[in-house]
């Protein structure tokens, strides 16, 4: 019930399609610390350019480090 809450948000709604298909392979590939390691693999399936990723970050659903540009999916 607590991802279908998360699912229903107004926040996750505005988000393009490609938006939200990424999210959730991030959020299949993370791994215990939430680290996604494959995200230009995840993003070269879905076909995508890196605007679904600037979208999840501007609203914080994900967190980019800088120096490395590993993906940080953070905690719903």
């Amino acid at each position: 019930m607590k991802y279908k809450d998360f699912l229903e948000a107004d926040d996750f709604y505005t988000l393009t399609n490609d938006a939200k298909l990424a999210y959730f392979y991030f959020d299949a590939y993370k791994d215990n610390d939430g680290f996604v390691y494959c995200s230009e693999l995840i993003m070269a399936t879905l076909n995508v350019d890196s605007s679904p990723i600037l979208e999840l970050q501007e609203i914080g659903l994900i967190k980019i480090d800088e120096d490395t540009g590993i993906i940080k999916v953070k905690k719903r």
